[in-house]
């Protein structure tokens, strides 16, 4: 038996033991609990934000006492009164936020999401009560939306996800008022008859000197999970069978003009237009099938900007269309695996979701006119494409014992005519108690590569990716991590290892790494209410890197302090010492033993932001010392520095300008200075309709002399975009833009542009 079946055999009877005890039938045992009932109440209400209607006084009542952030458990310093009732297909929630000093008040006009650092009032809503997954709901005193999901197993907020609901707010001189009304339909729930067991927290977020939490449930900083604090409700007994089919037609014209050469001054221009589609069938409030024809992809917000400079492995993107963010968190596990931004070109995808009490399944099928590949490594990674249409699919299964134990599967494929990436892997979790949990992730790929791609790589040399994508056997490998954490009030501690073999590929996801090896200690202790900081945290860690033979790729050892305090302000400043590793001397192997310098490397950095005012805020990063210098396989002296400064000028407009800049010095003389320019205007006519413009230089300096290779002294590029938008809703939406883009080398000697398009996109919902 191989040590892959071994490990593998082992993992699943460590799952099998942590949660044999735990696998009981029935209802979830955080649902057991007498809950507060919410009323079924019938009325039609005119939304004005007022809460004047008369069975506002009929709802259920709750108030937010408790201010747990950043202080614990404190009496809050403002009253805000919270009335909640349901009409069957509809949820109902009112806030009465008082102020005394409603000037304060911090509302701007902008678009949906974007709004965090406002007043704002919400709640999360569990509708399994399993403490898996949560919807947010909340709202600026302007009217702006915030929709996002919680996920238990990222561990993160999702605001890609959008919800059609409908707020309205008023502001007087108590403060503000807020009223909800969330159609059921648009969330996933149980369809089973009769009372309904959920969970739910209400939230208002108070930024003055601090950025208040309010709450109506205290917080025990000794239990970890955020999704296990919600309080338990019951209702919605009344709740309609859910067959809802939503069509998303979109269309999308463009024209174009590029220029075949950077030297050639002729324009050649090519016109084109799309249709495209999304549909979706809420076959019942659990189950969810969807389909996409011809998926936009147009890039209608540009990219944040990232300085690739000095660095081997590549980028990634997030994804930006509806049909792939529509339940992505069904797919999440420990490694990303569904990378749906890897489907480029999609003529046709289908996709079906379901949560049935303690079963979780998601299926993705796509199309793609191309194949996208990301050719791991364990010095480098490289993005390719392969010139053949491909089938991509994932399948996503988890079951839920009880709130602390999970196990689940996750199978990817992709095939093209000569090409194919097949994984499977089984992943579990295990709270052993409100502080700490261990997970696990355990996986087997095949792949198989066409012989053109290893030429199409490096034709008639060796790199690390071109090496491996080796076309003369099929590659079997597995991959595997364990982690372990705990965090409690005052301490935490994190241990992980993962293992990537040589030959382990999941090309559907963004695993960059293959014939790697990594572990991680980290320790932490905290402080609350410390002086003039309401937290001060105080960690150390250390890391290794290696590759499956246990050589040595880099380690690092590091110091950090952090702290919060007064303005919202936060200060993180660290010190560490490191190995790392540079390129190989001899390209026609991956062996790293006694073909890589190794380079002893000492940093420091220091990152702080606050809020002078409301409405601006500052931050900045500073990092010296030493790092490596990949372009000649030396070691170099860095200096990084990124301000950013953002202003909300008015109700109506602001920007936001991120400076990045890197002097790396190499063998006593400079290397190269890059500066990287991002700046994002933004005028919001109204919460439905703006104006934004973006403008991303990029500025860069090289000293030809201290290159081993020849290359050019400058570079530069310009990218911009205009777009107006109006959005009908959260589902349809209109925007007329127009983006160029410009190119500066020693040849030039100035910026020409080179390219540019004007474009349209119209989104409507039936």
């Amino acid at each position: 038996m191989n040590i892959f079946r071994i490990k593998m055999l082992f993992f699943i009877f460590v799952g099998l033991v942590l949660t044999k005890n735990t696998a009981i039938a029935g209802t979830p045992e955080g649902t057991k609990d007498k809950s507060p009932h919410i009323p079924y109440l019938q009325a039609n209400i005119v939304l004005d934000g007022k809460l004047d209607e008369a069975i506002w006084q009929q709802a259920r009542s709750y108030r937010l006492s408790y201010s747990t952030e950043p202080f614990e458990n404190i009496p809050a310093p403002v009253g805000t009164q919270v009335y909640v009732f349901e009409s069957g297909d509809t949820l109902y929630v009112g806030f009465d936020a008082r102020d005394l000093e409603p000037e304060k008040i911090r509302a701007y006009l902008r678009d949906r999401d974007k709004v965090w650092d406002d007043d704002l009032v919400g709640l999360k809503l569990d509708t399994y009560g399993t403490q898996k997954l949560a919807y947010h709901f909340y709202v600026n005193a302007n009217g702006v939306q915030i929709d996002t999901i919680e996920s238990e197993l990222s561990d993160n907020l999702r605001d890609d996800w959008d919800a059609n609901w409908q707020t309205a707010t008023a502001v007087s001189e108590q403060g503000y008022t807020a009223e909800f009304a969330i159609p059921l339909k648009s969330m996933n729930f149980s369809e089973k008859d009769g009372e309904k067991n959920w969970r739910v927290e209400f939230l208002r977020w108070y930024p003055r000197e601090v950025k208040y939490r309010l709450s109506h449930i205290p917080v025990d900083r000794n239990d970890s999970c955020s999704l296990c604090r919600l309080a338990p409700i019951q209702g919605f007994a009344h709740t309609p069978q859910s067959d809802t089919l939503t069509i998303l037609p979109s269309m999308v014209s463009s024209y174009n003009e590029k220029k075949p050469s950077l030297e050639d001054q002729s324009w050649h221009s090519n016109q084109d237009w799309d249709l495209g589609a999304d549909i979706s069938w809420q076959i019942t409030s659990d189950d969810l099938l969807s389909a996409t024809i011809n998926p936009d992809f147009s890039q209608i917000e540009a990219d944040n900007a990232q300085l690739s400079l000095n660095n081997n492995f590549s980028l990634s993107f997030p994804e930006k269309r509806r049909f792939f963010l529509e339940n992505q968190s069904y797919f999440d596990s420990m490694y990303s695996l569904v990378h749906t931004r890897n489907i480029i070109e999609p003529d046709v995808g289908v996709k079906y979701t379901s949560r049935k009490d303690q079963h979780t399944l998601a299926v993705l099928v796509a199309n793609d006119q191309a194949t996208h590949l990301r050719i791991p490594g364990n010095l480098n990674s490289t993005t390719t494409k392969i010139d053949e249409e491909s089938i991509n699919g994932a399948f996503r299964y988890r079951y839920d014992f009880d709130e602390n134990a999970s196990v689940g599967m996750l199978s990817t494929m992709r095939q093209a005519s000569n090409y194919h990436n097949y994984l499977m892997s089984i992943d579990s979790k295990y709270r052993f108690s409100e502080s700490t949990t261990l997970r696990w992730h355990l996986l087997n790929s095949r792949s198989e590569y066409p012989e053109e791609l290893t030429r199409q790589l490096c034709n008639g040399c060796s790199t690390e990716s071109s090496l491996r994508t080796r076309a003369d056997e099929e590659l079997n490998d597995s991959a595997w991590q364990i982690e372990l954490d705990h965090s409690s009030r005052n301490w935490w501690f994190n241990a992980q290892h993962k293992r990537n073999g040589k030959d382990f590929r999941a090309d559907l996801g963004s695993v960059d790494k293959a014939d790697y090896k990594f572990y991680q200690l980290k320790s932490g202790y905290v402080l609350y209410d410390y002086s003039i900081w309401n937290k001060l945290e105080f960690w150390a860690g250390y890391s290794k890197e290696t590759n499956i033979n246990n050589d040595l790729l880099g380690d690092n050892a590091e110091i950090q302090l952090n702290l919060n305090g007064p303005m919202q302000s936060k200060i993180s400043t660290g010190v560490g010492t490191q190995k790392q590793s540079g390129l190989r001397y001899d390209k026609s192997t991956t062996q790293i033993a006694g073909n890589t310098p190794m380079f002893d490397l000492n940093f420091a950095f220091i990152y702080a932001d606050f809020r002078p005012d409301p409405s601006i805020f500052l931050s900045t990063l500073l990092r010296k010392g030493d790092t490596v210098d990949y372009a000649n396989n030396r070691r170099a002296k860095q200096f990084y520095w990124q301000p950013i400064v953002q202003w909300d000028v008015n109700r109506h407009f602001n920007f936001k300008v991120t400076y990045t800049f890197e002097d790396l010095d190499s063998a006593g003389d400079n290397l190269y200075i890059a500066r990287l320019t991002d700046l994002r205007a933004n005028y919001q006519f109204s919460a439905a309709s703006k104006l934004r413009f973006s403008a991303i230089h990029n500025n860069l300096s090289f000293n030809a002399g201290n290159y081993l290779d020849p290359r050019d002294q400058n570079f530069q590029s310009l990218g911009t975009q205009l777009v107006y938008s109006y959005r009908f809703n959260a589902l349809s939406t209109f925007y007329l833009g127009y983006s160029s883009n410009a190119v500066e080398t020693d040849h030039l000697g100035k910026l020409v542009q080179q390219e540019r398009n004007l474009f349209t996109k119209l989104t409507l919902s039936f």
